[in-house]
């Protein structure tokens, strides 16, 4: 009796209050399909549907599962619900298809990823960002912690960090960005090819020892493997791409190739520099993979990419200044300049698989890049002074000469770079642990031909004249005749070296806490150099309602110099240099609930990282100059925070935000202040110091017609650093004005993917057209300067402003 009221007073009243999941399961053709399995992954828990198709699950309210549809002779399904609440039942209808067609699986949360310091970013994103760069980096630059204050480059800052301290991994092989490249408007195409890329993994810090000797963040990006034939193709104003996919009928071997081309030249053609614009930028990539047996593959990754910059320039008219002080500089311009960069890339892998615990993989790869960078450009420029008065009749119009004078940019540089390795990585999988490890040997020549100079010269004050000149009857006697340039370099450099690395990682759940920890170690022979990294992070998933999952990692991570580091301002090397140290401090939470019956998700990261034996630099543009005699230490410490989830039901879209600080201070680096008095400089603002960055990617759709969507892709980030030309790292504690960009898209799904088809149209899987507005609010936003002289003598900043309001149209086929 006791036992019948104990069931009534606890069971029915939760059975009430279940919250119920169900749903019909049918094929193609909306038949039912009897004895479909549905399971919740990872819980001991499931179902199977009736002869009606028919099934009910009962599912803890407050907690996201994914949920499993399988059955013999039908593509399994997984699919991420949202978080029910108290009482409330979901209605999950599934169609599943035959074996021979196979589905993309649909999971929103990744458990892995969610246990460390990374983000799982969808690629199909990339298609649809509206971005004058396009691609994974215009994604990325949307994430916390992430900062870029330039649409024509895809280089990004990591939490402080500079473009060269981010790794990029494309098939778990490194990949590398150009050399000589100064402006966005030169680098051409990125390596990752988006329409090939099938899973996106990103960490701002405290990645794992598996990963390389860099200091800021980690790109772990993995090429798709074709289930079926697939090809896309994509057209637009900036260029085009397609790409083609397939697999054999006996599904051992596969193929994924793409091809692309872009220009640039109509979006240039918005800068104030008004110039003959040639840019083209070429490249095709495939990813053959081929299963010997059931234990065995061997794969392939090939890029060749062929990248040209060519311009010349006519005029240009920039006003600047403030209504105290307005402005104009016009500058008439002769010459041209002819870039070109040139890669070649190959790896060959071998994967085998002796049993489900243990994995190895053996790597050798090769990569290659030829870069040229040819320019003369003379201008002559004139500084007026424009009229401010408001009552005035000629308000804004040129009042008076400030100055005039000419510059003469010249370059003959050129690099060819090297790389060869051979790289070995296995996992472990048992129910006791993770283990992972591996080891790279690496061959480095690189061959650098630099020449180059520049002149600036007001009012022919450069010019030839010695004044004690007059009077002299015998020309011997007279003093020398000398035309002095600036920033003249001209040298010869070949670098040959070893790098060598290896790795041990362990990772293991202990209850609720999950602990990975690691070492990694490299060897570089140019300064024969040994250094250990050891890394750790744990995570905590306490029992509650709620679904939070709290983490922490910390680690030391060096960054050995590649070549820019090496080299200082008067070319030459500097063979003492040691490897940059960064130790990070990370304590983070990830949050999954849910909201106006929709999943959101909220990440926080606090951080701190300090920074050892740093190698200070100066940025203009893209191009990193360092200054590889000094040494100085720092700091970079901050919160990142981002939102994402469904703001409009059934389409992603995400706010970040982060704030930042990050300073060095450079040793032995001192001043003399006005008394006479000589002054350490101390901590000052590196070039990353951009304090408050704010970012927005929104979706949108017409309610009663969904195939009609808007993009929105929003960024802000306060000023960066700089300082006046052949001055002191101290000196460069200007600030650029914020940065603003506004971009927006409207695309039609002219044809849905999913849908029956007929006629023409049968042929194609989706159809997409897209409208895009780039820079929607006219910012003009600052990117670097350019420093002049009047006839006293007096320097000014003159604003080298990116670029103004386009439109862009872009067609998307799927086959």
């Amino acid at each position: 009796m006791l036992k019948q009221i104990f069931i009534l007073i606890f069971f029915v009243p939760n059975l009430m209050l279940a919250q119920t999941l169900k749903g019909i399961v049918t094929d193609k053709n909306n038949a039912p399909i009897e004895a479909v399995n549905v399971s919740v992954i990872g819980k001991q828990m499931g179902s199977s549907t009736n002869e009606k198709g028919e099934y009910q699950l009962h599912l803890k309210a407050n907690r996201s599962f994914v949920i499993s549809f399988t059955f013999i002779g039908y593509q399994p399904i997984k699919i991420r619900i949202p978080m029910l609440k108290m009482g409330q039942d979901y209605v999950l209808n599934q169609q599943m298809i035959k074996q021979s067609f196979i589905k993309e699986e649909i999971i929103i949360q990744d458990k892995q990823s969610r246990k460390k310091t990374l983000s799982r970013i969808k690629p199909k994103h990339a298609a649809i960002i509206p971005s004058s760069i396009g691609g994974v980096e215009a994604l990325l630059k949307t994430l916390p912690g992430v900062s870029s204050a330039n649409e024509l480059s895809a280089q990004y800052s990591v939490r402080g960090g500079n473009f060269d301290e981010n790794l990029v991994y494309v098939n778990g092989i490194e990949v590398y960005r150009p050399f000589l490249v100064r402006s966005g408007q030169q680098e051409g195409l990125s390596f990752i090819n988006p329409d090939l890329v099938g899973s996106i993994l990103f960490s701002a810090g405290g990645f794992d020892a598996k990963y390389g000797d860099k200091m800021s963040s980690v790109l772990d990006i993995k090429y798709k493997t074709p289930k079926r034939f697939g090809a896309s193709a994509n057209f637009s104003l900036l260029g085009g791409s397609a790409h083609f996919e397939g697999k054999s009928k006996n599904n051992r071997f596969s193929f994924l190739t793409g091809i692309r081309r872009k220009t640039t030249q109509y979006i240039l053609g918005s800068l104030d520099t008004e110039a003959d614009y040639k840019p083209v930028f070429t490249d095709i990539q495939t990813f053959i993979n081929y299963e010997i047996g059931t234990d065995w593959s061997v794969s392939f990754l090939g890029n060749i990419s062929n990248n040209t910059y060519q311009m010349v320039p006519k005029n240009r008219d920039t006003e600047f200044g403030t209504l105290n002080e307005a402005l104009k500089l016009t500058i008439y311009f002769d010459g041209q300049e002819i870039d070109t960069y040139k890669t070649y890339f190959g790896a060959l892998s071998s994967s085998y698989h002796p049993n489900d615990k243990l994995q190895l993989k053996f790597t050798t790869s090769a990569f290659r890049t030829l870069e040229q960078e040819n320019f003369d450009i003379m201008g002559q420029y004139w500084l007026y002074q424009l009229d401010n008065s408001l009552g005035s009749d000629n308000f804004g119009d040129v009042k008076y000469d400030r100055g005039v004078g000419t510059y003469i940019n010249h370059a003959r540089n050129s690099l060819n770079a090297t790389v060869l390795n051979f790289q070995h990585s296995g996992i472990f999988n048992s129910k006791e642990a993770n283990i992972q490890w591996g080891f790279r040997v690496q061959k480095e020549e690189i061959e650098d031909k630099i020449s180059e100079w520049n002149l600036i010269d007001s009012a022919g004050f450069t010019l030839p004249h010695t004044p004690d000149s007059v009077g002299y009857e015998n020309p011997v006697l007279q003093a020398p005749l000398i035309v002095s340039v600036n920033d003249l370099l001209k040298t010869t450099i070949h670098l040959s070296s070893f790098r060598n690395s290896a790795y041990l990682q362990y990772s293991k759940d202990i209850g609720n806490f999950s602990l990975t920890s690691g070492f990694r170690g490299n060897y570089w022979s140019f300064n024969e150099e040994l250094v250990l990294s050891p890394r750790v992070s744990l995570a905590y998933i306490p029992n509650w309602e709620k679904d939070v999952v709290f983490k922490a990692a910390a680690g030391i991570y060096y960054q050995p110099a590649f070549y820019k580091e090496l080299r200082d301002f008067e070319g030459n090397i500097n063979r003492d240099i040691k490897a940059q140290k960064s130790i990070h401090y990370i304590v983070g939470a990830d949050y999954l609930f849910y909201s106006w019956g929709r999943p959101f998700k909220w990440v926080s990261e606090i951080y701190y990282k300090q920074l050892e034996n740093l190698i200070p630099y100066k940025v203009d543009n893209v191009r990193i100059r360092y200054l590889s005699n000094e040494i100085a230490n720092g700091y970079a410490t901050g919160i990142d925070m981002k939102i994402n989830g469904e703001f409009v039901p059934g389409i992603e879209s995400w706010a970040s935000m982060s704030v930042l600080k990050t300073e060095e201070d450079i040793v032995g680096d001192y001043y003399t202040d006005a008394n006479g008095n000589e002054k350490e400089a101390g901590y000052i603002p590196r070039p990353t110091d951009q304090r408050v960055n704010f970012s927005l990617f929104f979706q949108d759709y017409i309610p009663r017609n969904p195939s009609y969507k808007m993009h929105l892709n929003l960024v802000y980030g306060t000023g960066l650093t700089f300082g006046p030309p052949k001055s002191e790292k101290h000196q460069d504690i200007l600030r650029i004005p914020p940065y603003r960009r506004v971009d927006i898209g409207f695309s039609k799904e002219i044809i849905k993917e999913g849908e029956r088809k007929k006629g023409f149209c049968k042929h194609f899987n989706s159809i997409w057209l897209s409208l895009e507005v780039f820079n929607l609010l006219q910012i003009n936003n600052t990117v670097s300067y350019l420093w002049v002289s009047d006839v006293s003598g007096r320097q000014y900043a003159v604003p080298n402003y990116l670029t103004a309001r386009q439109i862009n149209i872009k067609l998307i086929f799927s086959f």
